[in-house]
């Protein structure tokens, strides 16, 4: 019962208190035309831009060291997505951010927005880490990246991930539709969970699969916030985003936001993940019965 209390305080600390506070700040900047439509990074002021972003960056991840601390590592990965959900919901539209600026520099812009929200991510799975032998699949110490990194059937998670979460959004995307970036991020990231678990499952065996750990398929989803916004660059190519955008055959890949892409990863992989592991437990047990 004190287990659920804590829980539940967690999620009402990132739903109603730092989650408002992220989105505020970030709804606090203007696009070049004084509108809302822009991302942290694309306002009319870099310089206000990465201070917001730093901010939001920051509150994630405190958000997400007292969702670990009140009710595990798991529940500090939610805390973490429902920070950034309000930040996703309440961002401007990338269409509209490429409307008004279609510009090689926007695409940039975007990449490193979505890179530096990695990178708080990161700090806030490495300090809630320092005691993992509880939950090890859930870990971000460095010492179990650094070896999971070297493991094929994780970097075949990762790269099952990352491709998986691209065609879901090339097909759900299709339109820039109020909230898609953020629907299409989290069905992105439980539809890569699924994937990346499996590909993990598939390459270990049955004999030798001990569980996929979250931190390579989360990394496969975020990963796509970094490359798909420079993917514009060489496609469609500079000076033809604004036509693509009036013409509504903007890539579904594109109209994901780097904050949405992060979100994705931490609300979604852990559903589509605990779906493959549970079936494989049940896989395991059913085998073991049967001997």
């Amino acid at each position: 019962m004190i287990k659920i209390l804590r829980q539940w305080i967690s999620r009402a600390l990132a739903l109603a208190l730092i989650g408002p506070i992220a989105a505020s700040i970030a709804g606090g900047l203007n696009a070049l035309d004084g509108s809302g439509a822009h991302t942290l990074l694309t306002s009319n002021a870099f310089v206000s831009g990465l201070i917001a972003l730093v901010c939001v960056g920051a509150l994630t991840c405190i958000a997400g060291v007292i969702g670990s601390l009140l009710g595990g590592r798991r529940e500090g990965f939610l805390a973490m997505g429902f920070v950034l959900g309000w930040v996703a919901w309440t961002s401007g539209r990338i269409g509209q951010v490429y409307m008004l600026a279609p510009e090689v520099g926007t695409s940039i812009k975007l990449a490193i927005e979505a890179a530096v929200l990695i990178a708080f991510v990161m700090i806030a799975g490495v300090i809630v880490s320092a005691n993992d032998e509880n939950d090890p699949l859930s870990s971000y110490s460095l010492k179990r990246l650094s070896g999971w990194l070297r493991q094929a059937p994780m970097l075949s998670a990762m790269g099952a991930a990352f491709l998986v979460a691209g065609l879901v959004s090339l097909f759900m995307g299709a339109y820039d539709f109020p909230g898609q970036s953020t629907g299409v991020g989290f069905i992105g990231g439980i539809v890569a969970g699924v994937a990346g678990s499996m590909a993990a499952a598939s390459m270990q065996g049955k004999e030798g699969h001990t569980g996929t750990p979250f931190a390579p398929v989360m990394l496969g989803v975020m990963i796509a916030g970094v490359i798909f916004p420079l993917v514009t660059i060489v496609y469609p190519g500079f000076g033809s985003m604004e036509e693509m955008v009036l013409r509504g055959t903007l890539p579904g890949f594109v109209i994901v936001s780097p904050v949405a892409w992060v979100m994705g990863a931490l609300l979604g992989v852990p559903i589509g993940h605990s779906w493959v592991e549970h079936s494989q437990e049940k896989v395991h047990q059913g085998a073991h019965a049967n001997k």
